[in-house]
């Protein structure tokens, strides 16, 4: 979704909350095994230390999905840690609910491509009412208007501005950050929050067709 952050958090009383984030576009996940090394060397801390990895499992970007799942993985095998992943949606909807925007249900709404959103509703508690789908802004309308009273998310503006939902905008500014997950992580089940990309629509790349050199056979 444009962002990439890494977090370390302790249930040790006094002990803050660490997190690192990039806001360039290009690069991240060149820059994401650094941006962890320099996190946990600021915090002091091995990973056999820890005492589990959490993951974003998307929906967002393909590659950043991948990226991030595997970097996940193999820290965790690794180490010998459990890793658990996360929806972009259940981060998203704790940050909102954590900031007391949840006075009823409410939409979430994340780029997915050019002129499509990633939609979600949810009441608070984090119970969705509905699942998340991969939509054309203009069908934005019929899923939202009616069902939620705000929305957030980082396509919340874009929708609202360009007129394709009538609802009021709360914390427009909402992305799944790293620092929500930390916090998520030691209440996710590794038997249940599995690692494992959630892509919600089939990736869009296709197979070359065209300019393919035959191979020789050996």
């Amino acid at each position: 979704m444009g962002r990439t952050s890494v977090a370390v958090t302790s249930a040790r009383q006094g002990e803050a909350a660490r997190v690192k984030r990039l806001e360039s576009v290009r690069g991240q996940a060149e820059q994401l095994i650094p941006l962890i090394g320099s996190l946990m060397a600021e915090a002091g801390l091995a990973f056999a230390g820890l005492d589990r990895i959490a993951v974003s499992v998307g929906p967002g970007g393909f590659s950043g999905i991948r990226t991030g799942v595997a970097a996940a993985r193999a820290f965790g095998l690794a180490a010998k840690l459990p890793v658990v992943g996360a929806t972009s949606f259940t981060i998203m909807a704790e940050a909102f609910e954590q900031g007391s925007h949840a006075k009823g249900a409410y939409g979430l709404a994340a780029p997915a491509g050019v002129n499509a959103v990633f939609c979600q509703i949810l009441k608070p508690g984090r119970e969705a009412v509905t699942e998340i789908v991969a939509l054309p802004q203009a069908d934005c309308a019929a899923f939202f208007n009616g069902k939620a009273d705000v929305l957030s998310g980082p396509a919340a503006t874009a929708l609202i501005n360009g007129g394709f939902v009538a609802l009021p905008i709360a914390a427009p500014d909402l992305f799944p950050d790293a620092l929500t997950l930390a916090e998520l992580a030691p209440a996710l089940d590794p038997a249940r929050d599995l690692p494992t990309p959630f892509y919600v629509r089939p990736p869009d790349a296709k197979p070359q067709t065209r300019n393919i050199i035959a191979r020789k056979d050996e």
